[in-house]
């Protein structure tokens, strides 16, 4: 099984980490294979695609070899969306908050993006996952394209708690020394 986790990581947290650790201890044949966006996504504040790479390295790393990292969405000349980039990876499966999924009506290619690929999907925001699912026609047709995982314990750290607060509790030590080390995150 191949599971692609998808996000900014602006920066990496012990979120990220966590969520990381208990899909590789999930699932322990599967692969996980983080995969950050690029800046040409439209999202606010974001470091250089090079700094989220080699902190989504470090934490890889600290995952061990079924962990890795892919810079495929950093060499698009666009943002194509999900639908796009989860056809270049096929079998896989797409990792998402519940969060996401209450928005994924929005997504690039929408339908054929859930119709056409497989999701997990975990606990954010005491959303009830299986409620989103069943109150949407389209998605409960395919409710079997998701996998949900209500077991996961959700954690309140985020990358924007991170780069309001600069706690560095939010962040593996490694993440936090490299962000020190090259200057990011600083307060304008």
């Amino acid at each position: 099984m191949k599971i692609i986790y998808g996000g900014s990581f602006n920066p990496p947290t012990l979120a990220h980490y966590k969520i990381g650790e208990y899909l590789l201890n999930k699932y322990p044949k599967a692969n996980l294979i983080f995969l950050p966006t690029s800046s040409l996504y439209h999202k606010n504040d974001l470091a250089e695609n090079k700094y989220r790479l080699e902190m989504l390295q470090i934490m890889s790393d600290k995952l061990g070899p079924r962990a890795c990292v892919s810079d495929f969405e950093m060499k698009l000349d666009g943002y194509y969306g999900t639908s796009y980039t989860l056809s270049n990876f096929p079998n896989a499966h797409f990792v998402m908050g519940a969060d996401n999924l209450q928005n994924i009506c929005k997504w690039i290619n929408f339908p054929n993006v859930v119709a056409q690929n497989k999701f997990i999907v975990l606990p954010r925001d005491n959303i009830n996952i299986d409620k989103v699912i069943d109150e949407d026609d389209f998605l409960k047709k395919y409710k079997d394209n998701f996998i949900i995982l209500n077991d996961f314990v959700e954690s309140s750290i985020s990358s924007t708690n991170y780069r309001t607060t600069r706690n560095k509790e939010c962040l593996l030590p490694e993440i936090s020394n490299y962000i020190i080390a090259n200057n990011l995150y600083k307060k304008v």
